[in-house]
């Protein structure tokens, strides 16, 4: 007998497949590795390698009866490693040009509204990975799905407010009136999802009660107003020489940017933030027609090229001239390459320590305030503010902030140290960010950056579609996409 959240969280788990109707298997494939001869592979086959390329391409016919529908790929190469820093990465050409990255975190791709009724040519360059550190070991996968199908909007949309919900209600703890009455209403939600004959028609259509049912109760809720409000910015933290070697962090760059452009193309209301003109310099170079498209969009306002340095540095171990040149050239790029006038923040998310020296530097360079997370990872002596005003050497004063959401795996209360700028969106993310900020007296908007660093790929289609959700949900904080520029202003 399954307790009710158990039950339902089984519920949900049911229904995530059944958002995508007619599914119809790609294959066989063209497959050609590095030093290897090309061979055919079909679903089941393994592939493998320890920084080992290949290339992976088939022509897939588009159903021309699907014309007019939201149509989507599904991909599952494997994976291997537990985090982003190994495992394998990919970067889909679709008829020749880059596409978007396909990963363990992206598997689905929303292909060109044109596709239906013609042939496209899919190409995935496969990178096989690195081991993330440690002894050096060879990487085993296997091609465990590639399909296309279209996407039920409906089913979609019952999927994540579901999800929403039940994340809420586990956030807020089983003593809190709000969660049981979201744990009520979920249960009342899905009680209409007719079960006996799954993806029937009338399978479908109760789906759409459910929906109803779920989305009343929701607005009769309401979302009680708790003052607090959360600003959440796309981002692809990325360090440019860790475990890998620079031409990695050039693909790195190239994958994750792609996938940027395709969440704009397909949420309106998506924002992404890129610090490091280093990776643009990259990506400039290797794909100049990708870079035309990345400076349209900062035009538009919607993807933020900020941070100041040219790349995020040591700052303990660098000489005051070193970093004064990082800013020097980074501002200069922003400025040459995206039309801005200097930077509004020195972002360093992932740096261990600070130079006294750097509030005087950024004041002369124009730049009034300073972002990072790092100080968070210090278990014992914590630092007693989040937000304040930090004062260097010769009395110069920036503002500072810290970034603390926590990893979605650490949300707990009783947890309060070690933030993250490179994870998903979890309601327990987003309350938890509010619960370990400690200067709530004196401010109460806060910033969450997300997405999967590293050649995670960065943000992905089911982060934006929670955030719409969360700031709906009563009990949480107000949650909307927006720029680090135009948050920091408002700080």
């Amino acid at each position: 007998m399954f307790l009710r959240e158990e039950k339902l969280a089984r519920r949900i788990a049911e229904l995530e497949p059944y958002r995508y109707r007619e599914s119809r298997s790609i294959g066989p494939w063209a497959f050609l590795q590095q030093g290897q001869a090309e061979r055919t592979v079909e679903l089941g086959d393994g592939w493998w390698g320890r920084d080992a390329y290949a290339t992976l391409k088939a022509t897939v016919a588009v159903d021309a009866a699907w014309q007019g529908r939201t149509l989507v790929g599904r991909f599952d190469f494997g994976r291997s490693g537990g985090s982003n820093t190994s495992g394998f990465e990919s970067l889909l050409l679709v008829d020749g040009a880059a596409y978007q990255a396909v990963d363990s975190y992206h598997s689905e791709v929303w292909l060109p509204e044109d596709a239906a009724g013609r042939a496209l040519v899919l190409e995935f360059r496969l990178w096989s990975g690195l081991e993330g550190g440690g002894r050096p070991r060879v990487q085993h996968y296997q091609f465990r799905r590639a399909e296309l199908a279209w996407l039920d909007p409906v089913a979609d949309d019952l999927y994540f407010t579901a999800r929403a919900v039940s994340e809420t209600a586990t956030a807020l703890g089983p003593n809190q009136a709000t969660a049981v009455k979201l744990w009520t209403l979920l249960d009342r939600g899905l009680r209409p999802i007719d079960w006996r004959t799954p993806g029937s028609s009338d399978f479908y259509q109760s789906l759409a009660a459910a929906r109803e049912t779920l989305e009343s109760g929701l607005i009769a809720m309401g979302k009680p107003e708790t003052g607090v409000m959360i600003t959440a910015v796309g981002h692809s933290h990325i360090d440019v020489a860790w475990l890998w070697r620079l031409a990695h962090t050039r693909e790195k760059a190239t994958r994750s940017f792609t996938t940027a452009l395709r969440l704009m193309e397909t949420h309106p209301d998506y924002v992404f933030f890129q610090s490091q003109p280093q990776l643009y310099a990259y990506v400039k170079a290797d794909y100049p027609e990708l870079y035309a498209r990345i400076r349209q969009r900062v035009a538009e306002g919607r993807w933020e090229a900020d941070g100041a340095a040219w790349l995020e540095p040591e700052v303990n171990l660098s000489s005051g001239e070193s970093l004064v040149r990082q800013i020097m050239h980074g501002t200069q790029f922003f400025g040459r390459e995206f039309g801005q006038d200097g930077a509004s923040v020195l972002w360093l998310p992932d740096a261990f320590g600070f130079s006294a020296a750097l509030p005087q530097i950024l004041r002369q360079a124009g730049i009034d305030a300073f972002v990072t997370l790092k100080m968070s990872w210090n278990q014992y002596n914590p630092m007693p503010h989040d937000t304040f005003r930090w004062r260097g050497i010769d009395g110069s004063e920036v503002l500072a902030h810290f970034l603390t959401t926590p990893p979605a795996s650490q949300w707990n209360w009783d947890d309060r140290w070690l933030a993250s700028c490179n994870d998903e969106i979890t309601a327990g993310a987003i309350l938890g960010t509010w619960r370990r900020y400690k200067d709530k007296a004196v401010n109460q908007e806060l910033l969450v950056a997300f997405g999967y660093g590293d050649g995670g790929g960065g943000p992905n289609r089911e982060m934006v579609e929670m955030i719409r959700r969360f700031d709906r949900m009563p009990g949480l904080p107000r949650v909307r996409m927006g720029r680090v520029d135009a948050y920091v202003d408002r700080l």
